[in-house]
């Protein structure tokens, strides 16, 4: 569907810039989602018919108060509503325990700009350690690094967001026990289910042995449900729960959202496979890109694959090249710190997108062919 905007013979299309700093409702715009990172093969149909015919009933409704609610999540991890609590997406989360635990945050860059940006503007010191080469964390040095910044908290996310990359299971024990003094870890597991180079990737069987462990999670990511606006952090200290809850307010799940968690547990078989087929079809995008001359693509274990632009283009220029001539979106990671202005970043959808993604970035060679020479000047790793 075209935008109401670009219907108007009277006013000219938006360009990139301007659509990509929306940060969403892209459903107004002809526009093929390859920036945000979500599960393009969940829910199934009919969990969405069975919300389509409830829809007046719960748009007409109240929702339940938090306690509730987070005991309808609890249930499926093994654990109980005082120690787990649902958010309006995880940046809700992000927010209050910034505000409540941070002062002087560690931070592996390049990451999601979001904790950076929430510290920054509640005040709190930011203390950023530069991955480099192909952004594989040190965990001794990180460890080193926490210390001599005199951090009182460290955020570890687990597949980082945007490198792809991963720490494993006996590292981050490692990290967490030598982290053990701080006042917070917050481990970000929003893409934990795409992992694929071991079993049972998650800390969440840790958090009763670390008390300052604060595991966070957006389910937009994984469950494919960005628009219900759904999020949780699990601790096994109770304190630190009940202390986050209260800064939220009595209602702040919708009644859409409480009915996909009232539903969610009867779709778990459809859910792995979902996630199977998310890891599958990100693995041959990565390969796809191998292919594109003017791409290095970096190995992953998201459903995303970061870029970084050999020749021809910088991140912003092939931004706009792909949305004016395709109408497709990719991240411009120029702005995030840790990444210099050529670096892209891509998230998969299913194959058959994927394959149009591909033929459009080989096509797009025909504007660099006579630029190769910068090859020499920007090419390697992203230590910059």
């Amino acid at each position: 569907m075209s935008s109401k905007l670009e219907n108007d013979p009277g006013v000219t299309a938006p360009g990139v810039d301007y659509v990509s700093s929306l940060y969403g409702g892209f459903w107004d715009f002809d526009v093929k989602d390859f920036c945000y990172m979500t599960n393009p093969y969940f829910p199934p149909e009919e969990l969405l018919i069975d919300m389509k015919t409830r829809l007046l009933e719960l748009v007409k409704s109240y929702p339940s108060t938090n306690w509730y609610i987070s005991s309808l999540l609890s249930v499926s991890l093994g654990l109980t509503n005082e120690e787990l609590i649902v958010a309006n997406g995880a940046s809700e989360l992000i927010s209050t325990i910034t505000s409540r635990l941070v002062n002087n945050l560690a931070v592996p860059v390049p990451t999601f700009n979001e904790y950076i940006n929430r510290a920054e503007i509640m005040g709190k010191h930011v203390s950023p350690y530069a991955l480099s080469g192909d952004f594989e964390l040190d965990p001794e040095e990180f460890v080193r690094h926490v210390t001599l910044t005199t951090a009182n908290g460290a955020l570890l996310i687990q597949p980082n967001n945007p490198t792809g990359t991963y720490v494993s299971k006996e590292n981050m024990r490692y990290l967490l026990e030598s982290l053990r003094s701080l006042d917070v870890v917050m481990v970000d597991e929003s893409f934990i289910e795409f992992v694929h180079s071991e079993d049972n990737p998650s800390t969440l069987d840790l958090i009763f042995e670390y008390p300052n462990l604060i595991i966070l999670k957006s389910l937009s990511k994984n469950y494919g449900i960005p628009g219900l606006r759904l999020g949780y952090a699990v601790s096994g200290n109770k304190p630190v729960v009940a202390d986050l809850r209260r800064d939220l307010p009595i209602w702040n799940i919708n009644s859409l959202a409480q009915f996909f968690l009232e539903e969610m547990p009867g779709y778990q078989e459809q859910f792995d496979r979902s996630c199977e087929l998310v890891r599958n079809a990100t693995q041959r995008l990565y390969a796809g890109l191998q292919g594109v001359p003017y791409l290095n693509p970096y190995p992953t274990q998201g459903n995303f694959v970061l870029c970084r632009i050999l020749y021809g283009f910088t991140g912003s220029e092939l931004t706009e090249h792909l949305f004016n001539e395709y109408r497709i979106l990719v991240n411009n990671c120029g702005g995030k710190q840790g990444l210099d202005e050529y670096f892209v970043r891509i998230a998969c959808r299913t194959e058959e997108e994927n394959a149009g993604l591909l033929n459009a970035l080989r096509d797009l060679e025909r504007h660099c062919e006579v630029d190769e020479v910068h090859a020499n000047t920007h090419s390697g790793g992203g230590d910059s």
